[in-house]
């Protein structure tokens, strides 16, 4: 298996890379958050990178997947032992949010968030659910249930005042950072509407 590679950043596409590694050049399938964040480095002078990747042999074809961070490297590793879930589909679902978001919405049984990702249906967020909630509670050490409930809580409240999804979830995550042992929603809630304002 090819664990990660170093090279030199020579091209970038929609939904792939090429990494030249000592004149030989590697063609890696990315989520479309890394393809971003890569094409950020390449903006800023850093054309040398290092990737996590994941050789997956199908059929007649030997694909490599790589990512930026271990996280999003595990959580794929996760999303491809559900079935019915295969590689390309979990590269998709990746580049569409963080991972921490991801893993909580699996722990906290959060169907709708999955199915808004790319290509998941509800039977499809269900069977996720079913098999990798346990293991994201310990991988990705996710808050427990009473978190999670406030946490959806405070999101739904500042939904229904007019903010989107993905700006009720990431002040809620600055408020919960800032205050993680808050138990009370109203605060939180409070505490979100500040990181909004």
């Amino acid at each position: 298996m090819i664990a990660f590679l170093r090279g030199v950043l020579k091209e970038l596409d929609n939904n792939f890379c090429i990494i030249d590694v000592n004149g030989v050049g590697y063609e890696v399938f990315c989520s479309s958050r890394t393809l971003n964040d890569l094409g950020e480095l390449i903006s800023h002078d850093t054309p040398e990178v290092e990737l996590y990747t994941r050789l997956i042999h199908r059929d007649e074809c030997l694909d490599l997947y790589g990512f930026l961070h271990k996280d999003e490297y595990n959580l794929f590793n996760l999303l491809i032992t559900v079935s019915g879930v295969g590689p390309k589909q979990a590269i998709k679902i990746l580049g569409n949010t963080r991972v921490p978001d991801i893993a909580r919405a699996i722990v906290h049984e959060d169907t709708a968030f999955l199915m808004g990702l790319s290509g998941i249906g509800k039977k499809k967020s269900q069977q996720i659910i079913f098999e990798l909630k346990e293991k994201l509670k310990t991988a990705f050490a996710v808050p427990s249930t009473d978190g999670a409930s406030l946490y959806v809580e405070a999101i739904s409240a500042l939904e229904s005042l007019g903010f989107t999804k993905n700006e009720s979830k990431d002040a809620v995550e600055k408020a919960i950072a800032i205050t993680p042992d808050e138990q009370d929603v109203g605060k939180i809630i409070e505490s979100a509407l500040k990181q909004l304002s």
